[in-house]
């Protein structure tokens, strides 16, 4: 496919899901990682589209819930990106110092743009001096995979790290592009995400 559907978020309005925290000492939810919308119907693909939705963000940054204010006017496809939203990652809302559950209304404006695709493995570590510490070790020389099935919190260290082939579009800013200064082999410093930190591989690319 050569081009994908790629989403620009901006706030528009939020909400605690429990009460109201004032503005002033609020931290906003910050997007980490976005997933593929559906294909959309080809009357949207020379256009402009945009739509209102909400999301209940947890404390851990995940998606609890999705709904579309704006429909695209195709039914299904609207149901299908209420499914992608639900899997979106967050760096969860900050309240007193505190990670709280919230409600956010945005404003999704949907482009088209190519993908850049990396073959990437992972580690994933609870807290930054964790991170700190296997980062030294793989500067050492030590294994990235041994240290993923040793030491990530992520799902993937069953299978070394592998996150297989990503479009590193939708990460956010700041790690794109630190994956994108990658040649194969090489690995990122440690990077928030969400709550957590993790260290990015670059591998082989698999066709």
């Amino acid at each position: 496919m050569k081009k994908i559907i790629f989403i620009c978020l901006f706030f528009i309005i939020s909400g605690c899901s429990v009460f109201q925290p004032e503005e002033s000492i609020l931290v906003q939810p910050r997007l980490v990682e976005q997933a593929d919308l559906p294909p959309m119907n080809s009357q949207f693909i020379n256009n402009n589209f945009e739509f209102y939705c909400e999301m209940v963000i947890s404390c851990c940054g995940k998606v609890e819930r999705a709904k579309l204010f704006t429909s695209s006017g195709d039914p299904v496809w609207d149901s299908l990106a209420q499914i992608s939203l639900m899997k979106w990652k967050y760096c969860p809302a900050v309240y007193e110092g505190h990670p709280i559950k919230l409600s956010v209304r945005r404003k999704i404006k949907v482009v088209f743009d190519n993908p850049k695709i990396y073959s990437l493995a992972e580690i994933q570590l609870q807290n930054y001096q964790k991170a700190d510490s296997v980062y030294k070790a793989l500067l050492k020389g030590e294994d990235f995979s041994l240290l993923a099935f040793r030491c990530s919190i992520s799902d993937t260290k069953i299978i070394n790290g592998h996150l297989g082939n990503v479009n590193i579009k939708h990460y956010n800013d700041e790690i794109k592009n630190a994956l994108a200064k990658l040649d194969e082999g090489e690995f990122t410093e440690p990077l928030a995400y969400g709550d957590h930190f993790v260290i990015y591989k670059r591998l082989q690319l698999n066709n």
